[in-house]
């Protein structure tokens, strides 16, 4: 596994630092930094991907590489910023799906107004006996 980024405590504030790009940010908050991480990560990440695509269409003029290659950055570029951001975030043994305020803006009914949903549904049962009261266990109001 390779390390990309770091998040740390540094004399009370939080510092982010990726070394890959030189980038280092820093704040008094760890999800105002990751947040600013992210957009400059994801700006510099757009900008290389169309410098690429605008170099392959100028080698393809030349014949230097072939126009599969142009559409594969093509393709690329667009899978990567076209696509809605979504992960899996763990919390301890619970996995829930997380995607972007637009996601979950389409996707009303299975977030529900919430930032994830879980992925398990442990109320799925091989006998329907998710929530069934016990035998012999007493039930006080």
């Amino acid at each position: 596994m390779d390390e990309i980024g770091q998040l740390k405590e540094v004399d009370g504030r939080f510092e982010f630092r990726h070394d890959g790009l030189g980038l280092v940010v820093r704040g008094d908050h760890p999800e105002w930094v990751l947040m600013a991480a992210a957009e400059v990560i994801s700006s510099t990440a757009r900008i290389e991907g169309e410098a690429e695509l605008e170099s392959l269409t100028a080698l393809a003029e030349f014949e230097e590489v072939s126009g599969i290659e142009v559409d594969s950055a093509k393709f690329a570029l667009k899978q990567r910023f076209e696509t809605i951001p979504q992960c899996i975030v763990s919390l301890g043994k619970i996995d829930y799906k997380w995607a972007t305020a637009e996601g979950r803006e389409k996707l009303t009914e299975e977030y529900d107004g919430h930032m994830v949903r879980r992925i398990h549904d442990m109320s799925l049962t091989f006998n329907d006996s998710f929530l069934d009261n016990e035998d012999g266990v007493e039930m006080n109001d």
